[in-house]
């Protein structure tokens, strides 16, 4: 089931990464039932001054849409997948531009799937690594110089 669980997490990125912004905001009614269990928690970041915790598939598309509706385009480029069983670890990497000034933004998002019966039952994101892997329970990885 773990392998399943990772090809959907490749799917959500890859979706998203082929679509305007409009579009994706568009399809979210009809993806959210497929991808997300009806009793989800979507966490958004801790690091985000305005961060908050969503229920339900009603609050991931309001997550979805609080999030976009601030850029004038955003795309999320995958950058790994690793299989923790039930949990997914996605590391990804951000790009914006800001619909009021502009700038241009770039981050590396970890965001931690957890799966109950094939769906989403828990999305959580982090913008530090040590955190996510944590969640996961799988220690840092070793550096080699």
């Amino acid at each position: 089931m773990s392998e399943r669980n990772v090809q959907l997490v490749r799917g959500i990125f890859e979706a998203g990464n082929a679509e305007s912004k409009e579009a994706i905001l568009a399809a979210l009614p009809e993806l959210i039932p497929q991808l997300f269990d009806p009793k989800v928690e979507f966490v958004e970041t801790p690091e985000r001054v305005d961060a908050r915790t969503y229920h339900g598939h009603d609050g991931v598309r309001q997550a979805f849409e609080r999030w976009l509706e601030q850029w004038e385009d955003y795309r999320a480029e995958l950058v790994s997948v690793e299989d923790h069983g039930n949990l997914v670890l996605a590391t990804v990497r951000e790009h914006a531009t800001g619909i009021v000034s502009g700038a241009g933004a770039a981050n590396t998002l970890y965001v931690v799937f957890t799966f109950r019966d094939g769906k989403v039952s828990r999305y959580e994101e982090t913008y530090e690594e040590s955190r996510a892997r944590a969640l996961t329970g799988s220690p840092p990885p070793r550096l080699l110089l």
